[in-house]
């Protein structure tokens, strides 16, 4: 389900991430339903995700990965990373060649972001509850795409944890995001695949930060909603 419609005179495309949410739950077909489990990018794609998870009767967890930003250009991912070991960092090789970077300064530039992943992992253990990924059908959930680096690394960690089908949900992805080899076999839900932004926030008229306590508090009632 991939548009490439342009932005209306270039207003947003959403009001908010709770908007986003309506936009991509009109979008889902039938067969994704309360089987599938729902695993979100913090912080921005949490609360789009557990307002997908409440429509589909279902609960979500989050699948944590940090951004590796170009030196100079913090916001432009030359990697991201899902843990400490060198499987765990999925690289834009164009992005990396633009910087001149070898894959041993890479792992420097990586060091924060991965104590970074261990740390939110440690911060939200109580609030998340362990999940078996293992032949389980993932709908992966962000608020957006911009090179898709982020988006890659992730779908690096499901397959190495074994899941089944994954499908994507994402209400905005900027020119060329999309465009990864990871995708293939991936089913996107994305209303605007290709749009030519300058960030994946100018598609929001709201895109406040997501804090830490809103993601505890999000996970804390799916648990607390979770049959025992």
């Amino acid at each position: 389900m991939r548009s490439r419609r342009p932005s209306p005179s270039g207003a947003p495309y959403y009001r908010d991430r709770a908007d986003a949410a309506d936009h991509l739950i009109r979008q889902l077909s039938s067969d994704i339903d309360s089987t599938w489990l729902v695993l979100a990018l913090p912080r921005g794609g949490v609360p789009i995700a557990a307002a997908i998870a409440r429509h589909l009767g279902t609960d979500f967890d989050l699948l944590i990965v940090r951004k590796v930003g170009l030196p100079g250009h913090p916001e432009l991912a030359v990697a991201a990373v899902t843990g400490a070991e060198p499987e765990d960092m999925a690289v834009n090789e164009l992005v990396a060649r633009y910087g001149g970077l070898s894959r041993d300064r890479l792992r420097e530039l990586a060091a924060g972001p991965v104590r970074e992943v261990e740390e939110r992992r440690r911060r939200w253990k109580s609030a998340a509850a362990s999940r078996e990924i293992t032949g389980r059908r993932v709908l992966l959930v962000d608020d957006g795409a911009a090179t898709g680096t982020t988006l890659d690394a992730a779908l690096s960690a499901l397959r190495q944890q074994g899941a089944g089908e994954i499908a994507v949900a994402l209400p905005v992805a900027l020119r060329g995001a999309l465009d990864h080899p990871s995708l293939e076999g991936v089913r996107v839900i994305c209303p605007h695949s290709d749009a030519d932004l300058p960030a994946v926030g100018c598609a929001y008229d709201g895109f406040a930060q997501t804090t830490d306590e809103e993601v505890g508090v999000l996970l804390a009632a799916s648990r607390a909603s979770t049959p025992e």
